[in-house]
């Protein structure tokens, strides 16, 4: 009917908004006061996880701490702090982090040998990576509730606010959730499809708590408690600014957020290897923003992967690179394929098990473990094709596994994980709003309304 479908057209703005080229003249007063209680509650969660963290874990005699009391035997020598720019940094372990060595600098300025002080410059980086990341999404989105949600779950996985879901409450919630939307509505169809989103997103919530480190840290001790966890939110920090930079040129223009995005991009080279990845993800943004009506300043990545080589060049010939500890956190490159696929599609490497398994074994077919492989592969394979025609979903999706891909073959530690985690909250955040239309009852009209919107955006793509 023309009426709903024009209704459904004006409620359908969670995701997306209208693709104009200037932003609404005016903001809505109410919409303003929650887009500040957001922050301010996102803030406040950040403060209590930073509290929490500051406490004595063993700075002195454990050995999670030797880089930091390594770093400040060196920096109680005599050094020249520049000396950072041009060759290794301040561990000497055969890096090129001058900023993070410039950021001990100043911890040591100001509180000496007092190690645990050194935890709030830690804290003060994870509250600014969370608040960037809203900044960020609301750029590149233009859509506050997503960028809040985003920031939300960064947020609880960050101050271990949102912890590992167990399997068995995956699976009831989501036959739960089948039962209730087909009870509701009589819509086998729409019924099948809530369940396995609720499965797939339930799983994703999961996907960075239970994440390997080489120590059986948690994403939140890495983040915030553990001071040599610095380097990669730092690099996140300026990772943000340079995207949020980046998506403000694609949007609205101006050489100044040209300037800004690059002077950002080299700082986080600056700060963490894991860096090189941020051409793709600018390219990433750059095309999202393209499908929903702005612009693909495609000479900035160029631009991004030409500092790149002149930072590979410099970077083999002035730091050394056959280190010990190189040798010993590299792991076999045979694994690299499977570490990777599970970023894109978590179930797939415990199907290969299962089918590895039925190689030695025919009768695991009969073993529950083999069904339940295959049923959470065609969960995510319906997921996926419910938000195929959304650009933000395969950012977050695809960004996530490209963040993290530097960095795949080393022994994973859960700070590896601090940049892919931004992008797998984006993720996470329009998974969770494609649940929330399509098991809403008028959904149908809406989700017509949207898939066309979606098509035409993206079929600017190619033109």
């Amino acid at each position: 009917m023309p009426g709903r479908d024009a209704q459904a057209t004006a409620t359908l703005r969670f995701i997306e908004t209208p693709p104009q080229e200037e932003r609404p003249p005016a903001a809505n007063p109410c919409c303003v006061r929650g887009w500040l209680i957001g922050l301010a509650l996102i803030a406040a969660l950040n403060v209590g996880a930073i509290l929490y963290w500051h406490r004595d874990d063993g700075l002195w005699s454990h050995f999670e701490n030797l880089d930091v009391r390594t770093i400040l035997e060196r920096l109680e020598q005599p050094h020249q702090p520049l000396q950072w720019f041009v060759g290794d940094w301040v561990l000497g372990n055969g890096f090129y982090r001058p900023l993070p060595s410039l950021l001990y600098e100043l911890d040591y300025r100001l509180w000496g040998r007092n190690l645990l002080a050194y935890k709030w410059t830690n804290g003060l980086l994870s509250l600014a990576c969370a608040l960037l990341m809203v900044g960020w999404v609301w750029e590149l989105s233009r859509s506050r509730p997503l960028a809040l949600l985003t920031g939300f779950l960064f947020t609880g996985w960050q101050t271990g606010l949102l912890p590992a879901l167990p399997e068995s409450l995956l699976w009831v919630s989501a036959v739960a959730a089948t039962g209730l939307v087909w009870w509701l509505q009589r819509d086998y169809r729409r019924a099948l499809i809530t369940g396995c989103l609720v499965l797939m997103l339930g799983l994703e919530l999961s996907f960075i708590p239970n994440l390997p480190d080489l120590h059986q840290a948690s994403f939140a001790y890495r983040a915030i408690g553990w001071i040599p966890g610095r380097t990669a939110t730092l690099m996140t920090l300026f990772a943000l600014i340079s995207l949020w930079a980046y998506c403000r040129l694609c949007w609205r223009g101006g050489w100044q957020w040209a300037i800004v995005s690059l002077i950002a991009y080299l700082a986080a080279l600056g700060s963490y290897e894991q860096a090189v990845c941020l051409p793709l993800l600018m390219a990433a943004c750059g095309l999202a923003v393209r499908a929903q009506g702005g612009r693909f300043v495609a000479w900035l990545p160029t631009a991004a992967l030409i500092i790149l080589e002149l930072y590979l060049w410099f970077y083999l010939a002035n730091i050394p690179s056959q280190t010990e500890y190189h040798q010993q956190r590299l792991r076999r490159f045979y694994a690299l394929g499977g570490s990777l696929g599970y970023w894109l599609l978590p179930p797939l490497p415990e199907v290969a098990n299962q089918l590895s398994l039925l190689i030695d074994a025919p009768l695991a077919f009969i073993l529950p473990g083999f069904w339940k492989a295959w049923l959470m592969l065609a969960a995510y394979g319906i997921g996926l094709w419910q938000v195929r025609r959304q650009p933000l979903a395969w950012v977050g999706l695809v960004g996530s596994m490209l963040a993290y891909l530097p960095l795949a073959p080393v022994i994973p530690l859960m700070h590896y994980y601090y940049l892919p985690a931004v992008f797998r909250a984006l993720w996470v955040a329009v998974l969770l709003a494609t649940l929330v239309r399509r098991a809403a009852p008028d959904s149908p009209a809406r989700i017509a309304v949207e898939d066309t919107a979606w098509s035409q955006r993206a079929a600017k793509l190619f033109e």
